[in-house]
């Protein structure tokens, strides 16, 4: 008899049991869903002054102005507080500024993105493309690799040797001039090749004649003879003493842009003073 009863009442423990799940999970309700989970937007700063919103620029050009071949640096320090991390050096456009019109600058940058707190770079070569541009344009947008938001501002310096509110630094200023990745050229008017640079030192020897036309040129030292850099604007000039009497070449340009021929003694003596003409000068030009 005992033992009917204890099966009994295990039967009726494991009914109750089963009973209790089949009304919660009948009863179980999902609700409608909330919005989506987001954090904040990344947030770049100026590392020197802390300045939100904001890059640092540099250069290591020596002259009064930027020239091709310097380099120009952006750099910033990256914050996300989720700790998604940066992903800004994607989204870093550089351009060169000609008559109020930019045109995309895609070779010579190296970018490396920050570490979460740490600082980022952007680092442009100027090409020689660039040479007589008005001034260098940077444009970046704070971006990470993950997360909602996923991008912040997008910062503009439109001029990096002017100060604006999103770079408290600058760079010397434009105009950008040749520098070392350009390579000029004088030419026999007859080198339709232009195989015989005579400002090659290896051509320092080879003299010019009397009568004869010349052309000026200026290369993109990666490309000389394809892709020609020569500006609207240049002037020639003649260099050191003549042949005979030894007076000096005159200080002003002899002629400005074109090609240049040289001429005999009348008009040469009315240029230089010296009874040799322009014989025993050389010939340089100014770009």
């Amino acid at each position: 008899m005992k033992k009917s009863n204890t099966f009994t009442l295990k039967k009726l423990v494991l009914a109750l049991a089963l009973a209790g799940y089949t009304m919660s999970s009948a009863y179980a309700v999902m609700t409608a869903p909330t919005g989506t989970i987001q954090g904040t937007a990344p947030v770049l700063s100026a590392p020197l002054n802390s300045a939100q919103h904001a890059v640092d620029l540099s250069s290591n050009a020596v002259g009064a102005t930027l020239a091709t071949g310097d380099t120009v640096t952006v750099t910033y320090k990256y914050s996300d507080a989720e700790g998604d991390e940066d992903d800004s050096t994607t989204y870093v456009t550089w351009y060169e500024v000609r008559g109020g019109v930019d045109t995309q600058i895609s070779t010579g940058v190296v970018n490396t993105a920050a570490a979460i707190g740490g600082n980022g770079t952007s680092v442009l070569t100027i090409p020689a493309s660039a040479a007589y541009a008005s001034a260098i344009k940077v444009v970046i947008q704070e971006y990470s690799a993950s997360g909602d938001p996923i991008f912040g501002q997008i910062l503009t310096v439109g001029d990096t040797g002017v100060t604006g509110p999103n770079n408290p630094t600058v760079t010397p200023p434009g105009p950008v001039a040749p520098g070392s990745n350009v390579t000029p050229g004088i030419y026999a008017s007859t080198d339709s090749g232009f195989g015989t640079n005579l400002l090659d030192p290896a051509n320092s020897g080879t003299p010019l004649n009397v009568g004869d036309t010349y052309v000026f040129k200026l290369w993109d030292s990666a490309a000389v003879g394809t892709t020609d850099l020569t500006p609207v604007s240049y002037n020639w000039h003649l260099l050191g003493t003549s042949a005979t009497d030894g007076v000096n070449a005159p200080a002003a340009s002899i002629q400005g842009a074109g090609s240049y021929t040289i001429p005999a003694n009348v008009a040469g003596t009315a240029l230089t003073g010296s009874a040799d003409g322009v014989q025993g000068f050389s010939l340089a030009v100014d770009y």
